[in-house]
Order: structure tokens, then sequence, then C-alpha cells
């Protein structure tokens, strides 16, 4: 059955992975999280996307060079941004928080929090690159869930459609390929792509999807998750 993942959290403007954003998904029962995360100059973990606070708050220049207390003062669409402790305080009922691993700074902190908080089972990791996803796990005590980078996925890519199989070896560091429908006018997430990644034990998850016609399609699919900035629409589809 497919599950639902909320891209950034529900917004109606910038508040994207700000802690409003998430509680609006959780109360449309979404439990699958996925965000983005940045170092603060202090070395706190934050949800948010961007390398420079330019696009979406009230403030400009490299977030990784803010100390906490400068971006005590910044929102987001009118929201105080988050960091990931206080995500994780405010909704435990969070199956898997996904996190995409945006740059080298927030390595050592991303896994400073993991293994303090005992939380290697609620966070999954992602990134363009799997080299940052691997030295956040190169430091932590117990497994965590991982999906590849950008390299791996291609290769995947191709053996799903050359051969219509994928060697388990690729995936078997992995819990799920995580990709998008298309890549510009290629197709990606297609019905073989699909078992052939599932066969060789991974999961398929699709992002990021807001129309209900190619929601449809992927269930129909049996994709395993689908990322969607349209919580609402997408846990229509699922439940209808």
């Amino acid at each position: 059955m497919t599950y639902a993942f909320t891209h950034r959290g529900v917004r109606r403007s910038d508040e994207e992975n700000t802690l409003l954003a998430f509680q609006r998904a959780v109360e449309l029962g979404v439990a699958h999280l996925e965000s983005d995360v940045h170092a603060s100059a202090d070395g706190t973990v934050y949800l948010f996307h961007d390398e420079t606070l330019d696009r979406i708050t009230d403030a400009t220049g490299k977030f990784g060079e803010r100390t906490d207390e400068e971006l005590a003062q910044i929102t987001a669409g009118g929201q105080p941004l988050c960091t990931l402790d206080e995500l994780l305080d405010a909704v435990p009922q969070a199956r898997i928080v996904n996190l995409d691993v945006k740059d080298e700074q927030v390595i050592g902190p991303l896994a400073e929090l993991i293994e303090r908080r005992g939380a290697h089972q609620q966070i999954a990791l992602a990134s363009f690159s799997s080299a940052r996803s691997h030295a956040v796990c190169h430091l932590l005590s117990a497994p965590i869930r991982r999906s590849p980078g950008q390299r791996e996925i291609i290769l995947i890519w191709l053996c799903a459609h050359l051969f219509g199989w994928v060697p388990q070896r690729l995936v078997k560091d992995f819990w799920a390929v995580q990709v998008p429908f298309k890549q510009a006018w290629l197709p990606v997430a297609t019905r073989r792509f699909t078992k052939a990644v599932q066969r060789a034990g991974a999961q398929v998850h699709v992002w990021v999807i807001n129309d209900e016609p190619t929601m449809r399609l992927l269930v129909d699919q049996n994709v395993d998750a689908i990322m969607s900035d349209d919580a609402e629409l997408l846990m229509k589809v699922l439940g209808s």
C-alpha cells in the first residue's frame, strides 16, 4: 500500500519547513515527513532547504553563517525557523522524518543529534551525494535508513530499464530509492523501474507529485510512497 510523505510541510505561503507547516500535515494524518537540514554557525540543526535565506525569509545571506541568536529573529512566511529538535519534540507521532543532508557543515551536528536522541529508527537520510549521508552514518552507533544519491540512482535506473532487474548489491545499503517521476523529458519512476527496485529489496518513493492523475497512476503502479506539497489531496487520493 502506498503511503504519504509531506514535502516540507503544508504551507500557504513561504512557511516551508516550519513547525506550523509540519503540524498541519500531521493533523491531516500524514505520518511521514520530508525536510532538508542545514546547520547554523553554532552547530544547531535546522529544517531549511536553501543555502541562503533570501528566497523565503525576511533576511538575506548564507544560512550557515548565522548564529542561533540571529536565526531566532528571522521568519519564513511569518513563522519562526524550526530546529530538528523542536520538530521531533512537537510531533513524536511522526513515524519517519526523511532528511536531505544539504552540505558538509551539517554532517557532524546531525549525527550528534541522532545519537543524543536515539533517533536512529525515526530518521532517514537522503542526499544528492551519497557521500554526505554515508558520512553521517559513519558517525552513528547504530544503523539508519538511507536512500542513494544521484550517481547510484542513475546506475539503478539503467539496470531496471535495460535489463528489467536491479542487482541486490546496488540497493543493499538503502531502504528506499527516492526519485522524481520524470527528469526533464526522461521517465524515471516507471512501472518497470518500480518492479525491478522492489524485487531487489528496496522501496520506491516518488517526488514531488502535486496533481491527482499522477498520484493515481503511481498508486496503481504500487510505488511505496509519494512525496507531495499537497498533503490534503494526496491523503484524499490514498483514502479513496
